[in-house]
C-alpha cells in the first residue's frame, strides 16, 4: 500500500470527524462520563510533550479503551517486560474509568516498564501526529476493537507498525455491514497484524479485509490475566462469614439487569433465608448504591456497603461501592450473575468462571465468545426474564451437586484457554 495515498474512506472520515466531535461535546452536556472524558483531556498536549523525557528508549505504545481492555493488555506488557526489559511502555485510554483504574494501580517508577499513562486525544489527524512525534513509538499495539482511524493511518504514514491483539469482530458488528466493510477495510488494511481471539473472529476479519497477509489466532489474554489475579489472591478489605450460607453475586449490573434480577432475588432470598446477595453495579455511583439499598430495605433485608465494613454475622445484602475488586469478590460466591446482558452486551464472564461458579446472564451475550462457549459447556445459563432467573437460582441453590458440577466445567474451560499472552508477545517481538 502506498503509505502517503489517502483512501476515500480516510478523506470522508476527516471531513466528517469535526461534526462527530462537535456532537460529542454537545452530548457531554447531558452525559456525565463524556464530560469527565473531555475535562480529563484538558492539558494533554503538555503531558504528551513531557512524556518524551520519561523514555530511555523508543517505547511500545499500547492503546486501550477502558478497564477490561487494560486488563487484557496487562499480561502482554508484563511478558514483554520479562523478554525485553529495555523497552519502555506508554498506555493511552479512551475512557475515564480505565484511566483512573490504571493510575491507581500502576506506579510509574523504575520498577515498572509502564512510564506514561494518559488519555488519547480526539482523533484528529494532527492530534495523532502530535502524539506520535512526541512519544516516537517503535510499535503501536491496539487491544480488542478500539480502533482510532487517524492514529492507525498516521502511524502507517510514519512507518510505525500497528498490531491488533485480542481482536474481536462479533457476527452482529456494524463493521460487517456494507457501509461498515467499505470504511473499515481501509482501517484493517493499515494494520500490520491482526491477532484474533478465535478462529471465527479471524474468519470475520478475513471477510472484512480480503487478502490481508497477517491475520492469525492467539486466543484471549484475559484468561491469562484472570488466572494471574486469582493466583495473586489480593485481599479486598472484607470477608463474609459463611456458616452454611450460600452467596449469589451480581457483578457489573446495569439498571436494565436489575429490573429483572432484583425481583427474582427478592423471592429466592425470602424462600431461602440462608442466602446472601452481593451486588456490584457497573458504575457504583452514590445514586445507584442508594437505589439498591432502598430495594433491600423495601424487602426487609439488612444491607451494608463494603465501604462501611461488613459485620459478623453478615447482612443479607452487601453492596460493592468500590471499583477494581470484583474479580476477587467472585471467589466468595456460589453462583454469579453477570450484567450488561439485558442492554448492550454481557460483561466479562471469565472472572466468575475461573472461581468455579455457574454463571447466569441475560439474552444479549453474543458479543462474548467465552459466554457462548460456556453455554456449550453447560457451565453458563442465559435467562430471558425474572421468572427464568428465579427458577434457575432456586434450582442451583437447592442442588449443590448440579451447582458444583457446572462450576467445575466453567473452571476447566478457563484453564483450557490459557497461553494467549506468549503468542501475542512472540507476534509483536519481530518489530522490536
Amino acid at each position: 500500500m502506498n503509505t502517503n495515498r489517502r483512501t476515500s474512506a480516510e478523506i470522508l472520515y476527516n471531513l466528517l470527524f469535526p461534526a462527530i466531535a462537535g456532537a460529542g461535546y454537545t452530548a457531554s452536556l447531558f452525559h456525565r462520563k463524556l464530560r469527565q472524558a473531555i475535562a480529563g483531556r484538558s492539558g494533554w498536549r503538555q503531558r504528551w510533550s513531557e512524556a518524551a523525557g520519561r523514555f530511555a528508549a523508543r517505547p511500545v505504545w499500547f492503546h486501550v479503551s477502558s478497564v477490561g481492555e487494560f486488563e487484557q493488555a496487562r499480561p502482554v506488557i508484563a511478558a514483554l517486560a520479562r523478554k525485553r526489559p529495555d523497552v519502555p511502555v506508554a498506555v493511552s485510554f479512551s475512557s475515564p474509568s480505565g484511566l483512573r483504574f490504571a493510575r491507581r494501580k500502576e506506579a510509574l517508577d523504575d520498577r515498572n516498564t509502564i512510564k506514561f499513562i494518559d488519555y488519547l486525544p480526539a482523533d484528529f489527524s494532527w492530534n495523532a501526529r502530535f502524539c506520535l512525534d512526541r512519544v516516537r513509538p517503535q510499535l503501536v499495539v491496539l487491544v480488542k476493537f478500539d480502533l482510532w482511524p487517524n492514529l492507525i493511518w498516521e502511524s502507517r504514514r510514519q512507518g510505525v507498525p500497528v498490531v491488533l491483539i485480542d481482536g474481536t469482530l462479533s457476527p452482529s458488528s456494524h463493521r460487517l455491514s456494507a457501509p461498515g466493510q467499505w470504511f473499515y477495510r481501509s482501517v484493517y488494511a493499515s494494520l500490520n497484524k491482526i491477532i484474533a481471539i478465535s478462529d471465527s473472529d479471524a474468519d470475520r476479519f478475513r471477510s472484512a479485509v480480503p487478502g490481508h497477509p497477517a491475520i492469525t489466532v492467539a486466543g484471549d489474554t484475559r484468561f491469562d490475566r484472570v488466572m494471574e489475579r486469582k493466583r495473586q489472591a489480593r485481599p479486598v478489605g472484607f470477608d463474609v462469614e459463611r456458616k452454611g450460607r450460600r452467596i449469589v453475586i451480581a457483578g457489573s449490573t446495569w439498571p436494565r439487569d436489575e429490573e429483572h434480577l432484583l425481583a427474582a432475588l427478592a423471592v429466592v432470598m425470602k424462600e431461602c433465608p440462608d442466602t446472601i446477595a452481593i451486588i456490584a453495579p457497573h458504575e457504583p455511583e452514590p445514586d445507584r448504591i442508594a437505589a439498591l439499598a432502598a430495594w433491600a430495605d423495601s424487602n426487609g433485608f439488612s444491607c451494608r456497603r463494603v465501604s462501611d465494613g461488613i459485620p459478623v454475622p453478615p447482612p443479607r445484602v452487601i453492596l460493592i461501592d468500590a471499583v477494581g475488586i470484583l474479580a476477587e469478590v467472585y471467589r466468595m460466591a456460589d453462583i454469579a450473575y453477570v450484567g450488561g446482558s439485558f442492554s448492550t452486551g454481557v460483561h466479562s464472564v471469565i472472572e466468575p468462571a475461573v472461581e468455579g461458579l455457574p454463571v447466569l446472564f441475560g439474552p444479549v451475550h453474543d458479543n462474548s465468545f467465552e459466554a457462548l462457549r460456556l453455554i456449550e459447556a453447560e457451565a453458563a445459563f442465559p435467562v430471558r426474564d425474572q421468572t427464568e432467573i428465579r427458577n434457575l437460582l432456586r434450582k442451583l441453590l437447592e442442588d449443590r451437586s448440579a451447582r458444583e458440577a457446572a462450576g467445575a466445567r466453567a473452571r476447566r474451560y478457563v484453564e483450557s484457554q490459557l497461553g494467549a499472552t506468549e503468542k501475542c508477545v512472540e507476534a509483536i517481538a519481530e518489530y522490536l
